[in-house]
C-alpha cells in the first residue's frame, strides 16, 4: 500500500523529477533478475570450461638409474704426520740455540750447544784410563806367553802359570771395559750437540741461552712437525662403519685399489684444493664416543692445513650400481613419517605410492624401496593432485625434469 501513496504524488511532480522516480524504482525491480542471469550463465560457463579443460597439465620425471657415489660427511682434526719433543740428554748449561724459531729444519741439523767441558774432561779421563789398562794388557799377556815356555820344561810350577794366565785375562777385560767407558763419555759428549730428530716445522724454543737443562727433563726444549703431509682423524659412528664395511664385502661399492678419496673442507665451508685419501680405520672403538677413528692422509704443500685445524672430510667410500633416484621435488613428506610420490597410471591418472629413500645424488633422492625404472613421477601441480586426478603430461621440452650426472 506504500507504494500506491508514493505513486499518487506523482501527479504533483514536473515532468523531469517523474522521469528520474521511475527510472530508479526499474533499475531496481530488474536488479534481482539480472543478478540471478548473469549467475546461471556463470555457472553454465564454468561447468563447460572444467569439461573442456579435461585432465591436469603435469611435468615428470621417469626414474632411472645411475651409479651413485656414497659419501659420507665426517669431523675431524688435523694433525702432523710427525711430532718429536726435543730433550737434552745430559744437564748442562745452554751455550747457544742454532735454529730460527718457525722455520724448517732438517734431520740431524743442529738446534742447540750444551756446555762440553764437564763431558769433554770425561771423554779425555775415559781415554786415558783405556790407555793404562792397555799397557797393563801388555805385561801381563808377556808374562803369561813367558810362563807357558817354562812350563813345559817344569822350570815353574802349574799354579804360577795359571795365575798369569788370570792376570792375563783380568788385564784383557779392563782394556774391553776402559774401551766401554771411552765410548760412554763420548757419546755423552756428542749429547751436547743437541740436533733435529725429524724434518719439519720447528716451534718456538722454551729455553734461552744460560738456561740450565736437564737429562731428559719432562719438559721439552723445542717441538718438531713433519706438516707435508697431514694427517685428519675424522670420526665415524660405529653403525656407519660397520654398514659400509659389509657393503664393501659384499660387492656394494666400487672403491679405488683399495682406498677412498677424501675432499677436505675448511669450517668456512671452502674446499681445500688437493684430494686425499683414507689410510686405515682404528680397530677398537671410543668407549666415551662410540665412534671409530678413520684417517686421511692429505698433501699440504704449501702449509695451509695447521695442527689441530677443525676441518671436515667427505669420503667417497665407494658406488652403488645401477641404483634408482627420483628428483627431490617431486617427493612429499608426511608428518607421520611416510613418504610418498604420485606417478602416472597406464589410465592417465594419478596414482600416489609410499616409497622408501636413501641418501642424497646432486638434487635426487636414491630409492630403495616403492619405485622402479620407467616409471613415470610427477613433479608439478602436486597441491592439487590427489589419487584418481586425470593427469596430462605436458610436452617433454617443455617439462623441468633433469637427468642425474653420470
Amino acid at each position: 500500500m506504500a507504494t500506491p501513496r508514493r505513486l499518487s504524488g506523482i501527479a504533483t511532480m514536473t515532468i523531469k523529477d517523474r522521469g528520474m522516480f521511475l527510472l530508479q524504482h526499474s533499475k531496481k525491480a530488474l536488479l534481482p533478475g539480472a543478478l540471478a542471469l548473469a549467475l546461471t550463465l556463470s555457472g553454465c560457463g564454468g561447468e563447460q570450461a572444467v569439461q573442456q579443460s579435461g585432465a591436469l597439465p603435469v611435468d615428470i620425471f621417469t626414474v632411472t638409474t645411475v651409479d651413485v657415489p656414497v659419501v659420507s660427511r665426517l669431523t675431524g682434526r688435523a694433525t702432523p704426520t710427525r711430532r718429536a719433543e726435543v730433550r737434552p740428554q745430559v744437564s748442562g748449561v745452554i751455550q747457544a740455540r742454532l735454529f730460527t724459531e718457525g722455520s724448517t729444519v732438517t734431520a740431524g741439523e743442529q738446534l742447540y750447544q750444551i756446555d762440553p767441558a764437564v763431558y769433554q774432561a770425561q771423554y779425555d779421563s775415559a781415554k786415558a784410563s783405556l790407555s793404562s789398562a792397555q799397557a797393563n794388557l801388555h805385561t801381563t799377556q808377556l808374562r803369561a806367553e813367558r810362563y807357558r815356555r817354562l812350563l813345559a820344561t817344569k822350570a815353574v810350577s802349574q799354579q804360577d802359570y795359571d795365575d798369569a794366565q788370570a792376570a792375563y785375562l783380568q788385564a784383557k777385560a779392563e782394556v774391553e771395559a776402559a774401551g766401554a767407558a771411552v765410548q760412554t763419555a763420548d757419546i755423552n759428549l756428542g749429547y751436547t750437540k743437541v740436533y733435529a730428530p725429524i724434518s719439519g716445522r720447528i716451534s718456538r724454543s722454551n729455553v734461552t741461552e744460560g738456561a740450565l737443562v736437564s737429562a731428559q727433563q719432562a719438559d721439552p726444549m723445542t717441538t718438531i712437525q713433519q706438516l707435508d703431509p697431514m694427517y685428519v682423524d675424522l670420526g665415524q659412528t660405529v653403525e656407519a662403519h660397520l654398514q659400509m664395511r659389509e657393503a664393501i664385502a659384499q660387492g656394494h661399492f666400487k672403491t679405488q685399489a683399495g682406498k677412498a678419496p677424501v675432499d677436505i673442507y675448511f669450517s668456512n665451508g671452502d674446499k681445500y684444493p688437493i684430494q686425499g685419501q683414507v689410510e686405515f680405520s682404528e680397530v677398537t672403538v671410543d668407549e666415551t664416543t662410540g665412534m671409530v677413528t678413520l684417517r686421511a692422509i692429505v698433501p699440504n704443500p704449501d702449509g695451509v692445513l695447521l695442527p689441530g685445524m677443525f676441518l671436515r672430510g667427505d669420503i667417497t667410500e665407494g658406488t652403488v650400481p645401477d641404483a634408482p633416484v627420483v628428483q627431490q621435488d617431486a617427493v612429499v613428506r608426511e608428518a607421520a613419517g611416510t613418504t610418498y610420490v604420485y606417478v602416472v597410471a597406464e589410465d592417465g591418472t594419478a596414482q600416489r605410492k609410499d616409497i622408501k629413500i636413501g641418501a642424497n645424488y646432486e638434487s635426487f633422492f636414491v630409492i630403495t624401496e616403492g619405485l622402479k625404472p620407467g616409471d613415470k613421477v610427477i613433479t608439478s601441480n602436486l597441491q592439487k593432485i590427489r589419487t584418481g586426478t586425470p593427469v596430462e603430461v605436458v610436452d617433454l621440452t617443455d617439462s623441468k625434469a633433469e637427468t642425474p650426472a653420470q
